[in-house]
C-alpha cells in the first residue's frame, strides 16, 4: 500500500495544481488578447473610422504633392526656364514615394479589416476554441513544462498556429494526439523542490497579471467601449470630416495657383493631385 504523502507535501501539491490552472488561464488570456482580440479591435476601428481617416490622408497627400509641384515649377521660372511639367511630375512622384506607400498601406489595412471581420467565427466556436486551447496550454506551455522535449515544443508551436488561425479541428486533432503522447513529468517529492516550483508559478502569475494590465491599458483596448458606442463613432467621423474639409480647400487653392503656371495640364494628360 502506497503511504500517504506528508500533509505539508500534499498541501503544496494541491496549491501547485491550483497555481498551474491559474497560470494556464492567464497564458490563454494573454495570448488571446494579443493574437485574437487586438487584431479584431484594430479591424473594427478600421471599418468604423478607416474610410474617414483615409480621406484625410488623401487630402494631406494632395497638398504635399501640389506644394512640391509648385516649388519645382517656381524654381524653374526663377532660373529663367519654362517649367517642364512632365519632368516635374516624375520628380514629385519620386520625392513622395513614402506618401504613396502610406496611402497604399492605409487602403490595404481597410480592405484587410473588412475581410477579417467578415470571417469571424461564431461565439460557440470561439468558446470551444478557447477551452481546448486552455487545456492544451496546461499540457504543453513551456512555462508549465520547462523541461519539455523537442517533439513537445513542436506540438506547442502547432497548437499556437492552430489557435491563431481559429482552426478548431486541428486543435481537436492535437488534443487527441497528446492523449497518447503526453510528455512524462517528474513528480518532485522533496519539499524544497515543491516550494521552489510554487515560488516560480507565483512569480510567473504576477508577471502575467502585470503584462495583461499593461496590454489592456493601451490602444486599441482603451477604445473598446468607444467602438461599441455609435454616438462616439458619429462624433469622431464628424471631427475627421471637419479636419479634412479645410485640407481639401487648401489643396483646391494650390491647384488654382498651379494652373496659372500650367494653364492646361489636363489637356496634356497631366494631373496635379494624386493618381
Amino acid at each position: 500500500m502506497t503511504p500517504a504523502p506528508h500533509p505539508e507535501t500534499q498541501r503544496l501539491l494541491d496549491l501547485i495544481a491550483e497555481l498551474r490552472s491559474r497560470l494556464a488561464g492567464l497564458l490563454t488570456q494573454s495570448h488571446d488578447l494579443i493574437h485574437i482580440v487586438r487584431p479584431n479591435l484594430y479591424a473594427l476601428y478600421q471599418t468604423k473610422l478607416g474610410p474617414w481617416e483615409l480621406e484625410k490622408l488623401k487630402a494631406q497627400f494632395r497638398i504635399a504633392r501640389l506644394k512640391r509641384i509648385l516649388e519645382l515649377s517656381q524654381a524653374a521660372l526663377n532660373h529663367g526656364q519654362p517649367p517642364n511639367l512632365e519632368q516635374i511630375l516624375d520628380q514629385v512622384d519620386e520625392d513622395l514615394t513614402l506618401w504613396q506607400v502610406k496611402l497604399k498601406e492605409a487602403t490595404q489595412k481597410l480592405a484587410q479589416a473588412e475581410l477579417r471581420l467578415s470571417h469571424l467565427h461564431t461565439d460557440e466556436h470561439n468558446k470551444d476554441l478557447k477551452k481546448l486551447y486552455y487545456d492544451l496550454v496546461k499540457q504543453l506551455h513551456p512555462d508549465l513544462h520547462p523541461n519539455q522535449d523537442h517533439g513537445s515544443h513542436q506540438l506547442w508551436q502547432q497548437v499556437q498556429d492552430a489557435y491563431e488561425a481559429g482552426d478548431l479541428e486541428k486543435l481537436r486533432a492535437l488534443s487527441l494526439l497528446l492523449k497518447d503522447n503526453t510528455p512524462a513529468e517528474g513528480s518532485p517529492d522533496a519539499l524544497e523542490q515543491l516550494q521552489a516550483q510554487r515560488t516560480m508559478l507565483e512569480n510567473r502569475i504576477t508577471e502575467l497579471q502585470q503584462k495583461i494590465t499593461e496590454i489592456e491599458s493601451q490602444p486599441p483596448f482603451t477604445l473598446r467601449e468607444d467602438l461599441a458606442n455609435e454616438d462616439w463613432i458619429t462624433k469622431r467621423r464628424l471631427a475627421l470630416e471637419q479636419e479634412t474639409e479645410p485640407l481639401k480647400a487648401q489643396a483646391d487653392a494650390l491647384e488654382k495657383q498651379l494652373q496659372t503656371l500650367h494653364p492646361s495640364p489636363h489637356a496634356l494628360g497631366h494631373q496635379f493631385g494624386p493618381n
